[in-house]
């Protein structure tokens, strides 16, 4: 048994079962041991050597385009003198050195402008999180930029410590690796999952009972989804804490963006009939697993989001909605297709010039697997199917 399954069979074992969202806090970002802050081992988990990879990890274009379009908000918001991005779940900071790339090759007076803030909620002393800002700080450096580029923090109140920015707070795949609860309909009501410990082996195991809160009981209902009609046994995912993550997010902005980024849909499309299990994924080295409650700290969990309360909170918070789109759609309008030809023509110019030599064929492939890694961003089945939500305050 790991170190952190014995802290979750301690807290079963003395409060008795606990919600599937209380059991994915603990996997994923308990301080010390969870998933996101290296397991315990300071293992990076995305990436390419990891259990997952993103956008970022496809192609540098990708970040080329998120840049343009923050400095398009910028120029929306009159070209401020200050102009905050704050980055929760920022990662390795692909997208930081993408956006400095891009700033300081394009705009002197944007770079001028801009203040950027990665949140990471592993501890400052974290082997992670120091292996992190090392190396970002490492490509910072040959860009270069200046030496103040970044700064880190834990939470969005410490990276917004100065009070509401003016500017953007621009996420990719956070939203989806907040903690869920599960709920199940059973003789037209509807049960919560809770993980207990099996009285035979010891092990961890579900249990349904009364939705622990009011909040989770009406959340469905909330968003018009018909669940009485789907039947015994049909499953979802309840994220009180993307609401709550939205709450605190709002405050925040003085004046500016809201970039969500994620897989997802609307309330209506996806909460339905057919998709009785719902949407709770584990990843363990690129693997998909249908196993959660194994190995808690060592594989990833996610689940869908629901849009509808992002923009549902962000709305009564005073962030109106000005984009609902698909990451595809978004990168065509932010020009990454006809980039991604440009950078080919400049790069790799014996593609067309010398055929039939070798570094013509090496030139050849080069363009080829840049054109493919663009195709992999706009796929509507894949990467390209993510959504984008843009929500403003102000202006």
């Amino acid at each position: 048994m790991s170190q952190l399954e014995a802290v979750i069979h301690e807290e079963i074992r003395w409060e008795g079962p606990i919600t599937f969202a209380r059991f994915m806090e603990l996997a994923l970002y308990h301080p010390q041991l969870g998933y996101y802050v290296g397991g315990g081992l300071g293992r990076e988990p995305v990436g390419w050597g990891g259990d997952f990879f993103t956008s970022g990890d496809v192609s540098p274009l990708w970040g080329w385009a998120i840049a343009r379009q923050l400095h398009q908000m910028w120029q929306a918001l009159g070209s401020p003198a200050r102009f905050d991005v704050i980055e929760p779940g920022a990662g390795r900071g692909l997208l930081a050195a993408s956006v400095w790339r891009y700033a300081l090759a394009l705009d002197e007076r944007w770079a001028a402008a801009l203040r950027y803030t990665l949140v990471d909620r592993a501890a400052p002393d974290a082997p992670l999180r120091a292996s992190r800002a090392a190396r970002l700080a490492d490509e910072l450096a040959t860009i270069p930029a200046p030496p103040d580029a970044v700064r880190w923090a834990d939470d969005l109140a410490q990276a917004a410590s100065d009070g509401p920015i003016t500017g953007v707070v621009v996420s990719n795949e956070l939203v989806d690796a907040l903690p869920v609860h599960r709920v199940e309909a059973r003789d037209g009501q509807l049960a919560e999952v809770y993980i207990a410990l099996d009285a035979a082996t010891g092990r961890l195991t579900e249990r349904l009972a009364a939705p622990s809160s009011a909040r989770v009981a009406e959340y469905l209902d909330a968003y018009g989804v018909p669940w009485r009609t789907f039947g015994d046994g049909w499953r979802a995912e309840v994220s009180l804490a993307a609401e709550d993550w939205m709450r605190e997010l709002a405050p925040t902005l003085g004046q500016g963006f809201a970039l969500t980024i994620d897989y997802g849909a609307s309330a209506r499309r996806l909460y339905t009939r057919d998709r009785r299990r719902g949407t709770l994924m584990a990843y363990t080295h690129h693997q998909l697993g249908e196993r959660p409650l194994m190995r808690p700290g060592q594989q990833d969990l996610t689940a869908h989001v629901n849009f509808s309360a992002l923009a549902r909170v962000g709305a009564a918070a005073g962030l109106r909605v000005t984009r609902y789109t698909t990451q595809a759609a978004l990168l065509r309008e932010l020009g990454m297709p006809e980039q991604a030809e440009t950078l080919a023509a400049r790069l790799f110019p014996h593609a067309d010039s010398e055929r039939s030599t070798d570094r013509g064929q090496a030139d050849h492939l080069r363009r080829a697997a840049l054109r493919n890694a663009v195709a992999t961003l706009l796929n509507p089945h894949g990467l390209g199917g993510f959504r984008a939500l843009i929500q403003r305050r102000g202006g």
